[in-house]
């Protein structure tokens, strides 16, 4: 709730908060002088009934008394649709400066609509305009991008991720002793990656100790493995090339594997352990894995002909619903979330072990980087044009040369749209925007990001087709590589839809190096979607038998 209270003066009109410029004799005009950016006078002048929609949810805001009542107006908030269909919003707005009779005359309005033409980005574009790129032009980053732009140093990409992966860290401890040594003026850059090493070195080797002095630190390992098993089969199932004999091989290798471990796990379990629930559920859900598994793989021995055996080697890595690789990935999440709770210090060594070792990779190149830090120039101090500051030029113009009252109108409506995300983003702790592409079959969109515990990221993507309806869909991703994916949909054909590109989906994002460890894909109706997968919540662990 702190954010609220100056939400009012950081999210405006303007949408430019007043920085100081170090080292500048432009303090207070570097922003107001630049093209892109209209003066200060033209929010006074851009008030409307939207506007105080805007400042209406503000107050009632910062004036609800607990976190149920915010989360209602969040939600209200989330829903009011100023200008749904955003990007087609664009479209419009250019056509409609296009067609103004002050436009042929007037090098700053062909300008605009240029800029307004670059931000409408095809969603068959997705590939060669990343979703990130977009993001950072929705105008939702503006104050971000301002305030970045007033950076006077250009920081290599190297540093930038260690320093990153740093912040991220799960170790406390850890991280308090680097930010001491991030304190130390008297040691150079040379010194400090010295010592940080030093630091990360000595961090290992106890973790490695806890890790040898668990009972239970084969099973650990046992976790590596079964994803790297997934990892091979995937590979193998790109490919489509194998034998008989080496699917048989590779099926009597893996149910060995299975029932050793099946073996490991039945040992650890105890009756207090057994109380507790995490633990007794995950087990109980990756024995029904493991047993799952083996029929599959026992099924192929029962096989007369060889090209059987490859025809259901093949089918059982490419089983839409859930193939032999999502299971393995599966049994590794429940693996690990058992393990956590039947030795949290050696779990928890075990992270902390493998961010140490991510950590160090990145320390020789970051260190080699270090001669690039660079001062930036005037130039680069400029903040980037989004869509927002376009959009506010285009007001400033409007007012200035007497143009049709309808693109100041529509300008004023997007800005409050975008302004109508800020809130919710700020307020929320997390990021939300419109979708920012051209998508013909789609009447609105909108997208959100958060961060969790730990290493933990989530995604919301919602969209209404017009063919289709509705669809929500929730991703998350932990330890950098797990992908758990729960959908719901407005219609069974849809979903039919959505099933029959399932296997295509796991592949594209496995060739990216990540694990679809969970899938879900259900029917809803819309009232069911929007509560279900509202806040970030709705993600669901395991695989829907029924899809």
């Amino acid at each position: 709730m702190n954010n609220i209270a100056n939400l009012q003066n950081s999210i405006n009109q303007t949408g430019i908060t007043t920085q100081k410029q170090p080292q500048t004799t432009q303090t207070t005009q570097i922003f107001k002088n630049q093209p892109q950016t209209p003066a200060q006078q033209t929010a006074q002048q851009a008030v409307d009934s939207i506007d105080k929609l805007i400042s209406k949810v503000v107050d009632e805001l910062q004036s609800a008394s607990n976190i149920n009542q915010t989360s209602k107006i969040l939600q209200m908030a989330k829903d009011t649709k100023i200008a749904p269909n955003f990007t087609n919003d664009i479209k419009n707005l250019a056509a409609t400066i296009q067609s103004d009779p002050a436009f042929e005359n007037s090098p700053t309005l062909k300008d605009l609509v240029l800029k307004l033409k670059e931000f409408l980005k095809p969603i068959a574009d997705l590939k060669t305009a990343p979703l990130n790129e977009q993001i950072k032009s929705s105008g939702v980053l503006l104050e971000a991008n301002l305030k970045e732009a007033l950076n006077t140093q250009k920081i290599p990409q190297s540093i930038q991720k260690l320093l990153t992966d740093i912040k991220n860290l799960s170790n406390q401890n850890l991280l308090n002793q680097i930010l001491t040594l991030a304190n130390d003026e008297s040691l150079d850059n040379h010194s400090s990656f010295v010592k940080l090493n030093e630091i990360l070195t000595n961090e290992a080797k106890t973790a490695q100790n806890t890790l040898n002095n668990s009972n239970i630190k084969a099973l650990f390992s046992d976790t590596n493995k079964l994803d790297n098993i997934a990892r091979y089969l995937n590979n193998t199932a790109q490919k489509g090339e194998i034998s008989a004999q080496n699917a048989l091989k590779q099926a009597s290798s893996l149910n060995s594997f299975l029932t050793n471990l099946n073996e490991k796990i039945s040992n650890i379990t105890s009756e207090k352990l057994n109380q507790t629930q995490a633990f007794s559920q995950n087990i109980k859900e990756l024995k029904i894995l493991i047993k799952d598994m083996q029929n599959s793989l026992a099924s192929l021995n029962k096989i007369g002909d060889e090209a059987g055996v490859v025809r259901n080697f093949n089918a059982i890595l490419n089983d839409p619903n859930a193939s032999l690789q999502d299971k393995l990935s599966s049994a590794a999440r429940r693996l690990g979330v058992a393990l956590l709770v039947a030795d949290s210090h050696a779990s928890n060594a075990k992270v902390n072990l493998n961010e140490i070792k991510s950590l160090q990779k990145q320390i020789k190149s970051a260190s080699n980087d270090v001669a690039q830090i660079a001062l930036k120039t005037q130039s680069e101090m400029t903040p980037t044009s989004d869509i927002k500051s376009t959009l506010l030029s285009i007001v400033k113009e409007a007012n200035t040369q007497n143009l049709n009252q309808t693109i100041k109108d529509t300008s004023l409506k997007m800005i409050s749209q975008i302004e109508l995300h800020q809130i919710v983003s700020s307020v929320s702790g997390g990021l939300q925007t419109y979708l920012p592409y051209v998508w013909d079959g789609v009447d609105e969109g909108k997208v959100a990001f958060k961060q969790g515990k730990k290493d933990r990221f989530y995604a919301q993507i919602e969209l209404n087709f017009k063919q289709y309806g509705q669809v929500s869909v929730m991703v998350g991703l932990s330890n950098k590589r797990y992908i758990d994916i729960s959908i719901a949909t407005a219609t069974s054909e849809f979903k039919e839809l959505i099933l029959g590109q399932n296997s295509e989906l796991k592949r594209a994002i496995g060739e990216l190096g990540l694990v679809v460890s969970n899938f879900n894909l259900k029917v809803l109706s819309k009232h069911e979607i929007s509560q279900k997968f509202k806040n970030f919540d709705g993600l669901q662990i395991g695989f829907d038998r029924r899809a």
